[in-house]
């Protein structure tokens, strides 16, 4: 399947019709104010066809989630993976994500805002994404801090700065009409990150006080 994000106009198959009129209607109307019989029209299916995929407009809701998520996340591997010097990598990531939500403000704020409580469906494919993205700082970081640091804490962290970043994302690029430089916030967000982690390994090898 071709990325919905690359998409330009309504695919051949009935999902991928189906996925992408959901993705613009919900953009350009609303989550709440579509129907399933404005996506029907729009992707020139039957009513039939949009129920042999999905049962209802929640679980098509959570499929565009997890499809558009998996997107924003694969972009941010990739640039994870392209940096050569640890030292960015996490930097990488992060500006990519930013760039990403800014160049696709409409889809992010689908994505960070509007679908946010619309059904537990929908709620773990968010904790899916918001767990992977942890993920990805979690090993982004693992090989350059000290023995001794869990898993369990790192991933914490990692999950409190996931937190940060779309926090940032929903009040810095979404609600200020001023343009925001992204590569400048992604680097403030990255050395928040560093020194996050840094006082973990500091406060692990420190002697307990007596």
């Amino acid at each position: 399947m071709k990325p919905l994000l690359l998409t330009r106009e309504l695919p051949d198959y009935p999902r991928e019709k189906i996925l992408y009129s959901a993705m613009h209607l919900f953009v350009s109307k609303g989550y709440k104010e579509t129907s399933i019989l404005d996506v029907v029209e729009m992707a020139r299916i039957s009513k039939t066809t949009f129920y042999n995929f999905f049962r209802s407009k929640d679980e098509l809701l959570a499929d565009l989630f997890d499809q558009l998520a998996d997107e924003f996340l694969r972009e941010v591997e990739k640039a994870i993976h392209a940096e050569r010097k640890v030292a960015y990598k996490g930097y990488a990531g992060i500006r990519r994500y930013m760039e990403l939500c800014n160049d696709h403000q409409e889809i992010a704020q689908v994505l960070l805002i509007t679908s946010v409580g619309i059904s537990p469906e929908v709620e773990g494919v968010r904790r899916k994404a918001h767990h992977r993205f942890a993920r990805m700082i979690h090993d982004t970081v693992r090989s350059i801090l000290p023995e001794g640091i869990s898993d369990s804490e790192m991933g914490l962290v990692s999950q409190a700065m996931v937190g940060a970043i779309n926090e940032v994302v929903i009040q810095r690029l979404m609600n200020e009409k001023e343009e925001v430089e992204v590569e400048s916030v992604a680097r403030l967000l990255n050395r928040i990150a560093v020194g996050s982690f840094t006082a973990l390994a500091l406060d692990r090898n420190r002697p307990l006080p007596r």
